[in-house]
């Protein structure tokens, strides 16, 4: 298995934990940013382009607030996307994939579940491993995630 950087791997992780949360957030995040926009108040704009500090100025930045939201939104809909495609890959069905419905889908631990899926912590930590690792490798071919060295670290492994 290929070896990657700490930080993509806890990335990598916190998408899985946080899978729909966070496209929850990103869609309030979305309404309300275009409930502030919509209700700007329609008076003109004191300068031609905004450059002063204006209802331009005002307008601009809730302009800005709602293609960041949009942005986040799209985001959150592309590592859902990733985590739809590692799902099909892993199945719960298999071990990997049975191990992460566990931890990611229901919360539970690693001790969690070494008692429930009689295994060793070694061997739920290796399916957990091969699952993150393909996790990252999805949303690196998505675009989602780069590849970097870190410094002072060698990075997770599955062997």
């Amino acid at each position: 298995m290929p070896v990657i950087p700490d930080s993509l791997y806890r990335q990598c992780e916190s998408r899985l934990r946080d899978r729909w949360a966070a496209i929850e957030r990103a869609e309030k995040r979305l309404r309300e940013a275009r409930q502030r926009a919509y209700s700007a108040s329609a008076a003109p704009m004191d300068r031609p382009g905004g450059s002063g500090s204006g209802k331009g100025d005002a307008l601009e930045r809730k302009a800005l607030a709602v293609a960041e939201a949009e942005q986040a939104l799209e985001d959150a809909l592309a590592w859902d996307d990733v985590i739809r495609r590692l799902d099909r890959i892993y199945p719960s069905s298999t071990p990997e994939g049975e191990v992460a419905a566990y931890l990611y889908g229901n919360g539970l631990t690693q001790a969690d579940c070494c008692r429930l899926l009689h295994k060793e912590r070694k061997r739920i930590r290796e399916l957990k491993d091969a699952y993150i690792i393909n996790c990252a490798l999805l949303a690196i071919q998505a675009g989602l995630a780069r590849m970097e060295e870190e410094h002072g670290t060698a990075g997770k492994t599955a062997e």
